[in-house]
């Protein structure tokens, strides 16, 4: 017997993937590439109620609850709050509550 005879047969040539194999990733693509955007480049809406906080921080200081000084350090953590919220989320906009009807992520002060 010849070595010809004893050689396996050639396997077929391999084909690309099927139409399942590409719609499953197709959409597995399209998700990651919309989950990727919406945690990096989509405007958000934060909202405040700063009327609400100042009418109450008048009252408390309006019945001698709180000097002026701590009226003053107050606003100046308003101030700060409002600082760390726009550099640790900047694709966010901080905008009044009286402005926005529904669905704003409000920025709670405590």
């Amino acid at each position: 017997m010849s070595e010809e005879n004893t050689t396996q047969p050639e396997k077929p040539a391999s084909t690309g993937p099927g139409y399942l194999e590409v719609i499953i990733l197709a959409l597995i693509l399209s998700a990651a590439m919309v989950m990727g955007y919406d945690r990096m480049f989509a405007q958000k809406i934060r909202v405040l109620d700063l009327k609400g906080y100042l009418r109450t921080q008048k009252a408390l200081l309006a019945a001698g609850e709180i000097t002026e000084q701590q009226w003053t350090m107050k606003l100046d953590t308003v101030e700060q709050i409002l600082n760390s919220e726009a550099a640790s989320h900047p694709n966010h906009v901080i905008v009044l509550k009286d402005v926005v009807l529904r669905n704003g992520d409000e920025i709670r002060i405590k």
